[in-house]
């Protein structure tokens, strides 16, 4: 769908989606998250997808809400928007596969939001981050940043809005690996194929670990992650791979 806002590619296991309105700086409206949500629940249950890449290319992420659209909200539209913000957050938080942002130049606002909820995210040197809509007024979603950057950047991002450059993000764990201008999109598509190469179902165990294991208490995350190796120890593909290694391993001896 060339003239689409979001295009969309799948190739050695991750699914990638581009924000594609370079004339609006990839800014969000109803068809971006329309389109985003209805790729990843396509993906969802694709077993041929183990990870998912989000990116806007290598000069811009997301600038965050279209102005255009907010300018003119109605009753009826600021519900309609409250509901597909709703959607593509709430299925990237409890998303059953490893989700990795591609961040080049702005992610702000509710771009740098769709950041904070992918579970990894790769910035490029050209990266800029923040809340630039709290100095309006808005609020960005708070609960996910703070688990990244803890309370007291959380606070200081949340409060003031101001921007970030890509090292400073760094510096604070907003985001994970810091690359070239021009590599975001390559980097996080490399690691989301290491992801891919472990298989879908042991990349889909490992994100349910990454999901439940925070809120139990030690003994109970510990009984849970031993069931989940037992479980996945017996998985086919896993099965082959580990008879595999050990062939190997003997073949050097």
């Amino acid at each position: 769908m060339p003239d689409s806002a979001i295009t969309a590619a799948q190739a050695d296991g991750v699914g990638t989606v581009t924000f594609n309105r370079p004339d609006r700086r990839n800014a969000l409206s109803l068809e971006v998250f329309g389109t985003l949500g209805d790729y990843l629940d396509q993906w969802r249950h694709d077993e041929s997808v183990a990870a998912v890449v989000i990116t806007g290319g290598e000069e811009m992420f997301c600038a965050g809400l279209d102005l255009d659209f907010q300018s003119g909200f109605t009753p009826e539209s600021r519900a309609t928007y409250a509901e597909a913000c709703l959607r593509v957050y709430g299925t990237l938080l409890d998303y059953p596969k490893p989700t990795i942002a591609a961040c080049a130049g702005p992610a702000l606002g509710g771009g740098c939001d769709i950041a904070v909820f992918c579970d990894i995210r790769v910035g490029a040197e050209n990266g800029i981050f923040g809340f630039p809509q709290v100095k309006f007024g808005l609020t960005p979603y708070f609960s996910p940043l703070w688990k990244i950057v803890g309370l007291s950047q959380a606070k200081l991002l949340t409060l003031t809005g101001d921007r970030i450059d890509a090292a400073e993000a760094l510096r604070i764990g907003l985001i994970d690996r810091l690359v070239p201008v021009g590599q975001a999109v390559a980097e996080a598509t490399r690691l989301a194929r290491a992801i891919a190469g472990t298989t879908a179902k042991t990349a889909m165990f490992n994100k349910e670990m990454m999901l439940r294991s925070p809120a139990m208490d030690p003994i109970s995350a510990l009984s849970y992650e031993t069931m989940a190796y037992r479980e996945i120890i017996w998985h086919p593909d896993v099965v082959e791979r580990v008879s595999a290694a050990f062939a190997q391993v003997r073949g050097r001896s």
